[in-house]
């Protein structure tokens, strides 16, 4: 936590964070997220470990996912 804080208290913008990982990744960044206040929005995206290991043949569908979530497009 006392890095995560250091980091925030950089100055960047904490309205959307990407959480690499929709599992429990996201599951705990969400828990601390909401407990100390830290961002306002977590969009998870899949760990490219998982796309490339379990859904290589979708892998453009994740892709396309990745974009518009960085261009902060649903």
């Amino acid at each position: 936590m006392d890095s995560l804080k250091k980091q925030i208290a950089f100055g960047i913008d904490t309205s959307i964070c990407y959480c690499i990982g929709s599992g429990e990744n996201f599951k705990f960044l969400t828990k601390i997220s909401e407990e100390y206040k830290l961002f306002d929005k977590i969009i998870a995206l899949e760990h490219p470990r998982f796309i490339m290991q379990y859904h290589s043949k979708d892998r453009n569908k994740y892709l396309d996912k990745y974009i518009k979530a960085l261009n902060n497009k649903k």
